[in-house]
């Protein structure tokens, strides 16, 4: 056995050491395959489909922008069963029941948002579209969807910069019919090759027609680098993110206004035709 041990000495200490590099890659593998699997079980629940509208999953602080007194997301907060959805996971799909947020229901307001049970865990989630919106809407499929039928069903609008500071908060109900007046005259969702039109008319009454921008196939796109970032700084001046919300308890978020090309994006692109808001100064 010693003779054995000497002849074959090396050989054995090498596979040896093969043995525990395998074990430990297969280790290393099967953890990274395992987390991996547990991200996209994960992933799988960052949103959800229910009656014809998407939801997308939030936090308590958004919780709270509906319902101000929650104090956690869980059971407390959830009223009527609204049945139940599927989702994949590693032992295969699972069941969770649905429920609509209480809070909203005992003030007649809209599912804006609706709660998750996941295990032991709940989950919110705030309605962010519907489905037959998929497309270019009118503006007037818009407001129809989300129950908007006259100026006193906002309750308000919230301005905010690029970065996503307030800059204001508009509850005057003449500032809000005068908005109202003016976003169902958006009418059609522009094409791409209208929307880049809007782009490229804002860039060459500022710079000229100098050549540095063209639309092809229906997209605009410039000849060099410097002229993009002069027409993105320009295009991007005084735009403001909008949130408008209803007395219905919906809340159309990320509304973007961007005075300069004179678009209104909410669903689709809207041209303009009229400014929607004068900023005060600070």
């Amino acid at each position: 056995m010693k003779a054995f041990w000497n002849k074959y000495k090396k050989l054995l200490i090498g596979l040896a050491a093969a043995l525990i590099l395998a074990g430990g890659w297969l280790l290393l593998w099967h953890r990274v395959g395992t987390q991996v699997e547990h991200a996209a079980y994960r992933s799988a629940f960052e949103s959800l489909v229910y009656d014809g509208a998407y939801y997308k999953e939030c936090t308590l602080e958004t919780v709270q922008d509906y319902v101000p007194e929650a104090k956690a997301v869980g059971e407390a907060l959830c009223g009527t069963a609204l049945g139940s959805l599927q989702f994949p996971s590693e032992s295969g799909t699972v069941t969770c029941p649905l429920y609509a947020c209480k809070a909203l229901e005992d003030a007649g307001k809209e599912k804006a948002i609706v709660l998750l049970k996941k295990e032991e865990e709940y989950l919110a989630y705030e309605l962010s579209g519907f489905q037959y919106l998929d497309g270019e809407p009118s503006v007037w499929a818009v407001c129809a969807s989300y129950g908007i039928g006259k100026a006193a069903d906002i309750e308000s609008l919230t301005l905010a910069d690029a970065d996503g500071n307030v800059q204001e908060t508009i509850t005057d109900a003449d500032a809000v019919s005068d908005f109202y007046d003016k976003f169902i005259k958006l009418g059609e969702c522009l094409t791409d090759e209208e929307l880049s039109q809007a782009y490229l008319d804002a860039y060459t009454a500022e710079f000229g027609d100098d050549g540095k921008m063209q639309i092809q196939n229906g997209k605009l796109e410039a000849t060099d680098q410097e002229a993009f970032d002069a027409a993105a700084a320009y295009w991007h001046r005084d735009v403001l993110s909008v949130t408008i919300r209803l007395r219905n308890g919906l809340m159309m978020r990320d509304c973007l206004y961007a005075p300069t090309p004179g678009i209104f994006a909410v669903y689709g692109n809207y041209k303009l035709t009229e400014p929607f808001f004068e900023l005060k100064k600070t």
